[in-house]
């Protein structure tokens, strides 16, 4: 009778764990993307050409995403604590809604931007999150977000003719519709 409770007990506790990380998955792969584009300006203001070498380095399944924790009515806030293989730690907030189990915003995984530094790295990251009502800590946990090394891709070389000289004198929003239109070197 004892283990045939306990079996249920562990039954039913495993039938209600939730899935707790990010919501396009806690395995991610960084691929580094290349390629040149020719860039030729002709318009009111002005005239010039511009060959830019592009590289960056595209994380799938998402470069931003949300974390899916714990179900609580009572949770409106999310603290994700990232420790790095090299030991360095990133943390970002977010509000939380605890009846689905989710955070409002998606969170910064890999663009380094001037104001906000990504909160994983290539390796294993180890996530520790805290769910809060208000200040009060109602959970915490952890799980591993794991950054593997995709091989690099390279797009076929580009040109593009623009009516505004400003084209020729920004290599990032001239990379960033680059790497879009070939779907980040994908064949």
């Amino acid at each position: 009778m004892l283990k045939t409770l306990l079996f249920v007990f562990a039954f039913s506790s495993f039938a209600h764990a939730q899935y707790v990380g990010f919501a396009k998955g806690n395995q991610l792969s960084a691929t580094p993307v290349q390629g040149r584009v020719h860039v030729v300006c002709n318009g009111f203001n002005g005239t010039g050409a511009a060959l830019y070498s592009c590289h960056d380095v595209i994380l799938n399944p998402a470069a931003y995403d949300h974390f899916i924790g714990p179900k609580d009515s009572r949770a409106d806030g999310v603290i994700l604590i990232v420790k790095h293989e090299d030991g360095s730690v990133r943390d970002r907030a977010s509000s939380y809604d605890g009846v689905r189990g989710k955070s409002h915003d998606a969170f910064n995984l890999w663009i380094s931007t001037l104001f906000q530094k990504p909160i994983l790295e290539a390796g294993v990251n180890t996530v520790q999150y805290r769910i809060f009502s208000g200040k009060i800590l109602l959970t915490e946990g952890r799980f591993q977000a794991v950054v593997t090394r995709g091989a690099a891709r390279t797009c076929p070389n580009a040109q593009y003719n623009s009516t505004d000289n400003n084209d020729c004198n920004s290599q990032y929003s001239i990379c960033q519709r680059y790497f879009e239109e070939y779907n980040n070197c994908h064949p």
